[in-house]
């Protein structure tokens, strides 16, 4: 089960990077969101981000993304809500989401992460808590 949860993980992820990638990063664009990246602070913030910057999701944009999720996991999980009904409406975004909880997270945020979606997971969030605990027991597997 956890390799399937994997596997389509990936294959949305793919499709979601190669709709970005049709759409070319300007300067100007990548510059802004590598300022925004890192500074989200609400889930509503992250989305709209998303939205905009998706396709100039790379090197320090990318950390910037993973950081402000992991900060938002850890520390925010009381909305963890709203990150349900904008991942409920929008799959890529959930996909984005699954995609920044990575290597660069610290253990620590990891571990806590997983506590969060195994043992204060809201009833309505059920689905993306599990998938969220399984992309952490993806990256402790590794």
């Amino acid at each position: 089960m956890r390799h399937l949860l994997s596997m389509v993980a990936i294959l949305m992820w793919v499709g979601t990077a190669e709709a970005a990638e049709q759409q070319t990063c300007t300067r100007d664009e990548a510059m802004q969101a590598e300022d925004e990246a890192v500074a989200l602070r609400d889930w509503t913030a992250v989305y709209r981000s998303f939205k905009r910057y998706a396709h100039c999701d790379d090197g320090a944009i990318s950390e910037g993304y993973s950081d402000s999720i992991a900060r938002l996991l850890t520390r925010e999980w009381k909305r963890v809500g709203d990150l349900e009904r904008l991942t409920a409406s929008d799959k890529s975004f959930e996909q984005f989401i699954l995609h920044h909880i990575d290597e660069t997270d610290l253990p620590e945020e990891l571990k806590r992460i997983s506590e969060n979606a195994r043992m204060r997971c809201p009833p309505k969030a059920t689905r993306l808590c599990r998938l969220i605990a399984a992309r952490v027991r993806e990256l402790f597997s590794r």
